[in-house]
């Protein structure tokens, strides 16, 4: 167990310097509450509802394998026909090709303005469903290298009868504390209303360590959530040696039931593996 764990230390030492030297600072931190943001409207009339809603979250690696992610996103049996797709380190162009392609509403909210090739990087959410609302909360703490702060982009959806607030994030990468990072999930949730009956939450928490996972469903918890996706393990390959995996992806739910949920292992479009759950109404 010793030497299990001496391994692991060390895989994520060498990593950490990787993303230490690879770090750059941002062209421009977007923290004002408006914007910028992008929406566009695919999606075909509005489908009839039959009781459940299938739901993905994936970080597309810097919307690199955008091709890849298209197929995996339409032909997946676990994947195709999503209801809400909910993705992460996306750039507008990214998030437009997406969403033509797959017929799909969507919101965007980049959070910063990448300073390597001028595209944005933040967290959208792709919806058959019309959208009422939307909006995105900054979190705490800035990236000490990127000069970056992460958000939290959230839309409120007419699903048949009932409405349904979402939210796509993306929580700091380990240069900041595991503290510091519980504290955006609990930013996170001090944005979300208590008298809202159904909210889904997904995206890539960046938990590297048990305590993370742990203490990140004890806050969803306290806030009357339940981990959709619990019992996946690894999510995400977390070093470039791929000896250690990472559970990094998680849907929550309140006020829904979790009827199935999975990770589509032999996803390559991204490090991340997309998960997704089925959910109906309690």
């Amino acid at each position: 167990m010793q030497k299990k764990m001496n391994l692991r230390n060390a895989v994520v030492a060498i990593f950490a310097c990787i993303v230490l030297v690879s770090c750059q600072t941002v062209r421009e931190d977007y923290t004002h509450p408006k914007g910028p943001r992008y929406q566009g409207h695919y999606a075909p009339d509005t489908p009839e509802f039959n009781g459940e809603l299938r739901v993905v979250t994936y970080n597309i690696k810097l919307s690199e394998k955008l091709e890849q992610a298209v197929q995996e996103l339409s032909l997946e049996p676990d994947l195709k026909d999503a209801d809400v797709i909910l993705l992460q380190e996306m750039d507008p162009a990214a998030v437009e090709i997406l969403a033509k392609i797959l017929k799909y509403d969507y919101i965007y909210y980049p959070a910063a303005l990448r300073r390597s090739d001028d595209k944005g990087f933040g967290n959208a959410i792709l919806t058959r469903w019309p959208i009422l609302g939307h909006q995105k909360i900054v979190l705490p703490h800035e990236n000490p290298i990127r000069k970056m702060h992460r958000n939290a982009v959230f839309a409120t959806l007419q699903v048949g009868e009932h409405k349904i607030l979402t939210c796509s994030v993306h929580t700091e990468i380990p240069l900041i504390a595991q503290t510091k990072r519980l504290e955006q999930v609990g930013a996170l949730l001090e944005g979300i209303a208590e008298s809202f009956p159904y909210v889904i939450v997904g995206g890539d928490f960046n938990t590297d360590t048990q305590y993370g996972v742990r203490e990140t469903e004890r806050l969803f918890r306290k806030s009357g959530f339940v981990w959709a996706s619990k019992g996946l393990g690894s999510t995400a390959r977390g070093d470039p040696l791929g000896l250690i995996k990472f559970e990094f992806d998680f849907i929550f739910v309140r006020g829904l039931e979790v009827l199935e949920s999975g990770k589509v292992e032999g996803a390559k479009a991204s490090d991340h593996l997309p998960v997704w759950t089925m959910l109906g109404f309690k």
